[in-house]
């Protein structure tokens, strides 16, 4: 009996074993199937159910001005469709109670939609979207344009709430596809600078990212850094789920103030618009600080139209005119000159060379020509005069006495001035040039044109910050366009101001200089006369450069740049500001009648005159307690009328009132006052038989009286009685109209 036990336990721990050991082969065979035969396909699976790894794109940091305000930032935007053909491929019956019920909310509610559609898109009436939509409708278009335009997020949020809209994408048959654009809040303005990013194809067809200026300078703090997540097929729909969040891109805080650059926007504008000009640009800085409040650069797109682009089209070589164009700058480079040999110890104010009355002179076998001539009777010119009008004979004769027998004095100085300097403000900003002795490039005329503008390659970033060293007085600040980088609001990175050279002239030099400048502008004949304000002195320098042919690089005339450039109050400059334009003969489009010849003093001293008179403007806002009527007395006007509520007033307000001249028991009268504030109450005699006068009353008071003698009153206007049809002390007749005329 025991054994016969022992075989049973024995017999089932077998079929157990087998049992194990037949599910563990079976297991093993299906995983080995599935890893080696089925791989493939159980991937496509994965692969169509969840997507690991799947980048998040941070939010792209803000540009914003000197006041912490946007400039620049990214925005989404939306294309709106209507898909009206609703479509279940799992259920029929569902399909078709859902088209039935659509169709009867749109032919429902379809005129309300539109007229909200109207309300949020002004530019398209609601007989017109209902014309649209009703086409869409009757043909059953799968991707019909709502609005056939992109949509702001709070058109896009106004259109949510829209009839049939806000019934949802089952109902509506609404497509709604996002577009992230990065959005310069101001339009073009300051887009040169500011940069862009965008999406775009090289040669090959390769997509790429576009990027410049600013945006590109300071990406790695605008990018901010990807987040990752995973998408995972739910009920038909990829959910994304969050496996590191995206960390959004810091702000970069600049030193443009919005209002000033539109103000220097609009006055290169319209210069540019009135002489048919290709381009302009303007600088402004504060001269204390370095810092840039403004920076725009215009290009000629078609005519009479002008903006900022980024674009390589013919009137626009560079990015950024201000920063990356560079050229000869002509006579604003006299300045510099002069400011050389004078720093130098070479030459001094009081110096003077020989004038020509023939307006030419040959140096070096080189004519050299000047544009005006002023005979002072002593067939010399000062250095003043010099810069006055603008010589170019005086000015190689000044040079050539002062660095002839060493001109690499000359160009080690100017470099000194930081004239070679690239200050890297931008992505692609330019590196200016000089010709330089002991080089190729440099010949026995060099010095010569050195001295009025030429053979220098310059950017207006560098000429601006030479001018604004001499009206700091000789100190030397680095220009700054970012002041800081934010995150959150907060400061994490500081870029303050920075002084390159506390001394770089002499305060003597920087002072000389600033009246040699002053004169070109409010001396007798001076170039720069139409530069000059009648609200406070400015100092500057014009300047008119030819421009050497694009195809035969000879100076022909046919084009050429017209600069001014200074500062503002030179008594105690505040801002340094330079203007140049360009002139370009076949795009001068002006009648002959009208096509004066143009320069520096005539278009960018223009604009100068202007930006400098509106900046400053905006500078002298007085405080309210300097706000004093000097027409009006300050003292409260009592209309004429009734004493009680006359007294009533003046008491609450603080003020007596005498009554010296009552002498009745009407009160009814008028008030006046003196200069020290002292009011007196005088009686009007009321009488029922009489018609009052009126005159200077409230129309309350008026009326009262008038009815009061039985008479008809009608008025005419507002404020107080200016005039009564029937004149005052005529016998008043019951029941007969009289009409009022009153007035503020």
């Amino acid at each position: 009996m025991f054994n016969s036990r022992s075989n049973i336990i024995f017999r089932y721990n077998l079929l157990v074993i087998f049992f194990f050991t037949t599910c563990a082969f079976i297991i093993i065979g299906c995983t080995v199937i599935t890893m080696f035969v089925e791989r493939e396909t159980w991937n496509t699976i994965k692969e169509r159910n969840v997507k690991r790894n799947v980048p998040i794109e941070p939010r792209r940091g803000n540009i914003l001005n000197d006041e912490g305000e946007l400039m620049v930032s990214t925005l989404p935007l939306y294309k709106i469709h209507i898909d009206f053909v609703y479509k279940n491929s799992s259920s029929q019956k569902d399909e078709e109670n859902i088209r039935h019920k659509r169709d009867s909310i749109w032919r429902k509610d379809m005129k309300a939609l539109c007229a909200g559609l109207h309300e949020i898109f002004p530019e398209k009436s609601a007989a017109e979207f209902e014309k649209d939509l009703s086409y869409g409708f009757r043909n059953k278009k799968r991707y019909h344009w709502l609005y056939n335009r992109k949509i702001s997020y709070t058109q896009y949020q106004r259109l949510l709430k829209l009839p049939i809209i806000c019934l949802g994408k089952k109902y509506s048959g609404i497509i709604v596809e996002e577009e992230i654009q990065r959005k310069n809040i101001f339009g073009d303005i300051g887009m040169s600078t500011f940069g862009i990013v965008r999406q775009t194809t090289d040669k090959k067809g390769n997509e790429i990212e576009e990027i410049n200026g600013l945006e590109k300078k300071y990406d790695t703090y605008l990018r901010g850094i990807p987040g990752v997540g995973r998408k995972e097929k739910t009920g038909g729909k990829f959910i994304l789920k969050v496996e590191k969040a995206a960390e959004a891109g810091m702000d970069v805080q600049t030193t443009i103030s919005s209002e000033m650059l539109d103000i220097c926007e609009n006055a290169v504008k319209k210069v540019l618009k009135h002489y048919h000009l290709p381009a302009g640009w303007a600088i402004l800085m504060e001269t204390e600080t370095g810092d840039i409040k403004a920076v725009v650069n215009l290009t000629k797109l078609r005519q009479g139209e002008y903006a900022e682009t980024i674009e390589n089209i013919p009137n626009n070589p560079t990015p950024n005119h201000a920063f990356c164009r560079l050229m000869e700058p002509g006579s604003i480079f006299k300045t510099i000159a002069l400011t050389a040999a004078l720093d130098d110890g070479r030459l001094t104010v009081n110096d003077s060379v020989r004038s020509y009355a023939s307006k030419v002179c040959s140096f070096n076998g080189k004519t050299v020509t000047d544009e005006m001539y002023r005979d002072n009777g002593s067939g010399r010119y000062s250095m003043a005069e010099a810069l006055k009008y603008s010589s170019n004979i005086s000015m190689v004769q000044y040079i050539r006495r002062a660095y002839a027998n060493k001109p690499s004095d000359y160009t080690n100085t100017l470099i000194r001035f930081g004239l070679t300097e690239n200050y890297n403000l931008i992505e692609g900003e330019s590196t200016p040039y000089l010709t330089m002795p002991g080089t190729k490039r440099w010949n026995a005329l060099s010095l010569n044109s050195m001295s009025y503008g030429y053979a220098v390659g310059i950017t207006g970033i560098n000429m601006v910050s030479f001018y604004n060293t001499i009206a700091n007085g000789g100190k030397q600040m680095k220009p700054r366009l970012v002041k800081a980088i934010l995150k959150d609001g907060i400061v994490v990175e500081e870029f303050p101001t920075e002084v390159l050279n506390e001394q770089m002239i002499s305060k003597k030099t920087a002072d000389d200089v600033t009246k040699l400048l002053i004169e070109v502008v409010n001396g007798k004949d001076g170039t720069g006369k139409r530069a000059k304000s009648n609200s406070m002195i400015v100092a500057g320098k014009t300047g008119t450069a030819n421009i050497p042919n694009s195809i035969s690089g000879v100076y022909d005339n046919s084009e050429k740049m017209m600069s001014f450039c200074g500062f503002f109050p030179a008594d105690k400059p505040k801002y340094t500001l330079l203007v140049q334009m360009l002139y370009d003969k076949k795009q001068d489009t002006r009648p002959d009648s009208l096509r004066i010849k143009l320069g520096g003093g005539s278009s960018a001293a223009l604009a100068f005159k202007e930006i400098a008179e509106k900046v400053m403007a905006k500078e002298f806002t007085a405080g309210v307690e300097e706000a004093v009527d000097t027409i009006n007395s300050p003292l409260p006007v009592i209309k004429n009328g009734s004493y009680s509520e006359s007294s009533f007033v003046m008491e609450k307000m603080g003020y007596a009132i005498s009554d010296a001249t009552h002498t009745t028991d009407s009160r009814w009268g008028s008030l006046s006052t003196n200069k020290a504030g002292e009011y007196t109450f005088h009686d009007k005699m009321i009488d029922t038989g009489i018609v009052p006068d009126v005159k200077g009353m409230g129309a309350k008071d008026a009326i009262y009286l008038l009815q009061s003698c039985n008479l008809k009153v009608s008025i005419e206007g507002y404020g107080t009685v200016k005039a009564q049809s029937i004149p005052p002390g005529s016998k008043a007749v019951n029941g007969k109209s009289i009409k009022l005329t009153l007035a503020p």
